[in-house]
């Protein structure tokens, strides 16, 4: 079986790094460093399993990035995680009515978000259609 495809999304190039180096290991990982990058590489036709993102970030913030890719049908199935330093209830109200799945205080555990993700794929028996 082939390893699912996580879209890691972070400006912070040490973040990223760092949760490559621990989820990698379960998935094959991809980062961009904001919401208009991975857009970009979405619309060359990159399909991830699941996305996980920050939702501060320059250029396009996680909110804006997921209402975009909620537009597209075939997004309807893709677990999005919102990794945030944000505490404020209001931020994860608002990420879960554009469409967010999950949403992880930071700092978190990465064991954590490997669960977390796992979990999705695991209730869903998920595949791409």
């Amino acid at each position: 079986m082939s390893k699912k495809h996580i879209l890691l999304i972070d400006d912070q190039p040490v973040m990223g790094i760092l949760l490559k180096s621990k989820l990698e290991n379960d998935f094959t990982v991809d980062i961009k460093h904001n919401g208009k990058e991975a857009l970009a590489w979405i619309m060359e036709g990159n399909i991830p399993d699941a996305v996980v993102l920050d939702l501060n970030m320059p250029e396009m913030n996680g909110i804006e990035f997921i209402k975009e890719v909620r537009k597209f049908n075939y997004f309807d199935k893709v677990p999005l995680v919102v990794l945030s330093g944000e505490e404020a209830v209001n931020s994860r109200i608002e990420a879960f009515q554009v469409g967010a799945d999950d949403f992880l205080i930071k700092p978190f555990n990465p064991a954590e978000l490997t669960i977390r993700v796992n979990r999705f794929f695991n209730r869903y028996n998920f595949d791409k259609q």
